[in-house]
């Protein structure tokens, strides 16, 4: 019964997420579930048909009837799964290209740049958000995680960059998961239709500390994003768990290499 809730209650097994993209991911779920499903029946029902018409029975040949072709199983146990992976790629090369088109005038745009072992989330007036495990005294605390605001409701252009190994920008509650490459320009665009405070992490092993290498995303009203945006001062930092650091306000920031790929 309980599973037969979860089932129901999550979209035949899918989560809902909160942003406008996330409908493609679960029609891909969908697409699948239809497929995998008969299948799993089919081949449960071939197994126990086998065991149960072909199981041994007292006076009969040990050695049942043998022949070497069957062209009309063997047909269609080869255009049948090409025709489910045709249509299957079919949806995924939509989506794929829905979830990778990004806007020419998004509403914010920010940089994320991943490191050993933190997170630096920079802001088109150089504003900074900064954490690492430095600042982190307890894995399940939240008090001195980093945190991405963004507005609800907007285009939001995330920029990834890492500054190291590779690493991964997951947000479960958005069912998105984009790695960030060394030496790869990596942007997507995120509409997030739900405000609220949403854990973020790195989803790729990336060394010693990875498992402290998360964050959070506040997402505000339109409004109260603009409000706090308007009080960050242009090149100022704010460490997870101190107070803002304001820098001269100079553009680009000379302190922040990762402002300046911002604007180049």
């Amino acid at each position: 019964m309980d599973l037969a809730t979860r089932l129901l209650g999550t979209d035949l097994g899918s989560p809902h997420g909160v942003t406008s993209q996330d409908s493609l991911t679960r029609q891909l779920w969908h697409v699948t579930y239809w497929f995998a499903v008969p299948i799993g029946l089919i081949v449960l029902f071939g197994i126990f048909w086998c065991l149960f018409r072909y199981r041994h029975r007292e006076g009969s040949g040990r050695l049942p009837s043998q022949f070497q072709y069957h062209i009309p199983i063997e047909a269609a146990y080869t255009i049948i799964p090409l025709v489910i992976v045709a249509v299957v790629f079919g949806f995924m090369y939509h989506a794929e290209n829905k979830v990778n088109a990004v806007s020419k005038t998004p509403a914010v745009k920010i940089t994320v740049d991943g490191f050993q072992w933190g997170w630096r989330f920079i802001y088109p007036n150089g504003h900074e958000e900064v954490g690492t495990v430095a600042n982190e005294l307890n894995i399940n605390s939240e008090n001195n995680l980093p945190v991405l605001y963004m507005p609800e409701g907007e285009t939001v252009q995330i920029h990834l960059v890492s500054l190291d190994v590779v690493h991964t920008f997951y947000v479960k509650e958005f069912l998105f998961n984009r790695d960030l490459v060394p030496g790869v320009d990596n942007t997507f665009d995120l509409n997030v239709n739900k405000t609220g405070l949403f854990e973020g992490q790195c989803n790729n092993i990336c060394g010693q500390y990875h498992a402290y290498m998360r964050f959070m995303v506040r997402v505000m009203p339109k409004d109260q994003y603009d409000s706090w945006y308007s009080q960050q001062a242009p090149c100022s930092i704010v460490t997870a768990g101190n107070e803002s650091i304001p820098t001269t306000p100079t553009s680009p920031c000379p302190t922040s290499l990762s402002t300046e790929r911002q604007t180049q």
